[in-house]
């Protein structure tokens, strides 16, 4: 069982989704998940008893995870702001211990909601933009275009993405892309009309990234690709 919870509005800046993934099935699951431009934050449950808790960067790639029986897994999606503006400022992973200690999705979520408020951070407004800009044209913009609109140089958002995030914008632009087209192929479209070149562009840009053909990734064989079995994230 996989659902998703959206962050309340004000938080929509870090978080993309709060997200639960409950193998009750009594077998092992194995399934893949694709980039989408976000960190996550995972904490992982066996047998209702917390295990471990755990920050994952922004992936350049698909990554294959086995999911044992009884085990289940609450986490949190969160944009690239989330990191310099929330996981810089907690020190530790052992604040998330109480968050954790719930399985309830909705209550984890008020939680980690209410300590992002009391942190109170004040958002660059030049970052704020930028990243709205990335989010609207899905990765599909030029950096001169951004660097005009936010009023900061293309130097100083190449700085910034290599320090805080650990990629170029173009390696993140490109995520984007990848990740805005997973829905057209979800609904059989596999010759998208922006952000890439042409079809043999595409086709190497999707491979690239999820390590497979977009023809495969729309048969998702087996449920494998977890962004193809929410209709939410796609």
């Amino acid at each position: 069982m996989y659902v998703e919870l959206p962050p309340s509005p004000d938080l929509a800046p870090f978080i993309k989704c709060f997200w639960l993934f409950d193998n009750n099935s009594g077998a092992d699951l194995n399934y893949t998940t694709l980039p989408d431009g976000c960190l996550e934050l995972l904490a992982f449950y066996q047998h209702g008893l917390l295990k471990s808790i755990s920050v994952f960067g922004i992936q350049s790639e698909a990554y294959d995870i086995v999911m044992p029986a009884h085990e289940l897994k609450i986490g949190i999606r969160l944009r690239p702001l989330a990191k310099e503006y929330y996981l810089d400022k907690c020190t530790t992973l052992d604040r998330f211990a109480d968050f954790t200690k719930t399985l309830s999705l909705q209550h984890f979520s008020e939680l980690v909601s209410a300590d992002i408020r009391a942190m109170s951070p004040a958002i660059d407004n030049r970052k704020q933009l930028l990243f709205d800009l990335l989010q609207k044209h899905a990765g599909n913009i030029e950096v001169e275009s951004l660097a005009t609109q936010c009023f900061w140089s293309s130097r100083q958002i190449n700085r910034y993405f290599n320090k805080q995030l650990g990629l170029s914008l173009k390696s993140y632009c490109n995520i984007l892309k990848c990740y805005a087209s997973y829905k057209e192929i979800k609904a059989g479209d596999l010759n998208p009309d922006t952000g890439f070149y042409d079809q043999s562009h595409f086709i190497r840009e999707i491979k690239k990234h999820t390590g497979t053909t977009p023809k495969k990734l729309l048969k998702n064989e087996a449920q494998r690709y977890v962004q193809f079995n929410s209709p939410e994230d796609v």
